[in-house]
């Protein structure tokens, strides 16, 4: 974050000692979280300050949630976010264990608390400042922590409520509470963050990504499918947070190559003598970037909002060079219609895309046990897109062979593969659109 209320300095609590294991860490936490008298979520009201009764719940768990959002921060500053992010799954977890149906809502409340962090970060100290007769005052992060809260989060009073609408002087009060309750989780949090070490090998339990990259989506495969050999189906918290890793630096690199090939094209002040070509190298390197992200998986989109940026201006000097000619800009888009509808057809699912990238993280023995652990919806995808390559008939003819094997080994074992025979049936298509 660009701004960080615990960046100055405040007192510690050396008196307690912590644990260096994460996993005892984190339970820790929730003991402290989920009682009504520990430190420092006792503390989360400023002294001298009373709300409403109709309002102090909902404000008791938003300055709450923010202590507990400062840990997996100041986490993530010493450890890094995908490790915080672990822990955080597995601190819901423990969570839901404890209080059924609180895990989700745990979840829930630090994602908001971190959106509206980053929400007020770019505010300037100019737009905090404001004159008060001749003084000149300025606001303090907490003030707009505290007003951000009470206008967005669902459960608020004022939630929706118009701009100009009063408060009835709980901002200030609020504000108040989070400076508090901020000193108040450092005094306790800095030693346990000092404390504790990371080691994924440590967690006992964690949940699979909303949108998991290559690596983690086929440890997802794999995890306790029949499918694969026994060995395979075992899956180990390490091995996510490596698979994590890996799918991150995946985007990384692609995100890199991206800037380095926008800052050459950007320098380019006048198009060569062969500048079709010089354009059309521009475009197929930007293409093959956008193949190399969609394969990658995970949380992308801001990645595939640059390329496109990047792809647009390329294809606005391309149009511009043409000078207007109707059949060239004709043709130029006839091209760009077969390119998108390719790219959507081959890359537009999990399974085709990563087979199709170089250095698959699907090995060759698993390519048909990954196909049939997709749903019968995306498996219909996947064969129109092989269906529809010439290159890849060859793909689908094999992955059929192997399916029927295998669907012949569970039968003759007494196991059933679920809903293979609907596979089963989209892998053989209608007669004669794949030739034999």
């Amino acid at each position: 974050m660009a701004w960080r209320l615990w960046k100055t300095g405040k007192r510690q609590d050396g008196t307690q000692s912590w644990p260096s294991d994460a996993n005892q860490s984190i339970k820790q936490l929730l003991d402290m979280y989920l009682a009504s008298d520990a430190a420092p979520f006792s503390g989360w009201a400023a002294p001298g300050i009373i709300f409403a009764p109709d309002v102090e719940p909902v404000l008791r768990n938003g300055v709450r949630g923010y202590q507990l959002a400062l840990w997996f921060w100041l986490f993530a500053e010493k450890h890094g976010p995908i490790a915080a992010r672990m822990v955080r799954e597995s601190f819901c977890l423990f969570a839901e264990e404890a209080q059924p149906s609180s895990g989700d809502r745990i979840d829930a409340l630090l994602d908001f608390e971190s959106r509206l962090a980053h929400s007020i970060e770019a505010i300037s100290s100019e737009a905090r400042t404001f004159r008060l007769e001749s003084l000149s005052v300025e606001l303090p992060m907490e003030f707009f922590l505290a007003t951000g809260f009470l206008r967005l989060a669902p459960e608020s009073p004022y939630a929706g409520a118009n701009e100009s609408a009063s408060l009835q002087g709980n901002d200030y009060k609020l504000a108040d509470c989070f400076g508090h309750a901020t000193e108040e989780a450092l005094a306790v949090f800095r030693a346990m963050i000092d404390k504790v070490d990371f080691d994924a090998k440590s967690l006992s339990n964690w949940k699979w990504s909303a949108h998991p990259g290559a690596a983690e989506r086929h440890l997802q495969r794999r995890y306790s499918n029949p499918l694969f050999p026994l060995h395979r189906q075992m899956v180990t918290a390490h091995e996510v947070y490596e698979a994590r890793l890996a799918d991150a630096q995946s985007l990384h690199e692609i995100s890199n190559e991206l800037g380095e090939l926008s800052l050459s094209f950007s320098q380019t002040t006048e198009l060569p003598l062969n500048w079709q070509s010089f354009l059309e190298g521009y475009r197929d390197y930007v293409d093959r970037l956008d193949e190399r992200r969609l394969a990658a998986g995970g949380q992308n989109a801001p990645l595939g909002d640059a390329i496109e940026r990047l792809r647009a201006d390329i294809l606005t000097t391309w149009r511009t060079s043409l000078h207007r000619n109707r059949h060239s800009l004709a043709t130029l888009d006839q091209e760009e219609a077969q390119r998108a509808e390719r790219r959507a057809l081959l890359y537009g699912c999990d399974w085709t895309a990563q087979i199709l990238s170089n250095g698959s993280l699907i090995p060759p023995e698993e390519v048909v046990p990954a196909l049939l652990s997709e749903s019968p919806s995306e498996l219909e995808r996947v064969v129109t897109a092989l269906q529809a390559e010439p290159r890849l008939h060859e793909t689908l003819m094999q992955c059929r062979a192997t399916a029927h094997r295998l669907d012949n080994e569970f039968r003759s074992g007494g196991r059933n593969i679920p809903d293979i025979g609907d596979k089963l049936r989209i892998l053989d298509g209608p007669p004669g659109q794949v030739p034999a």
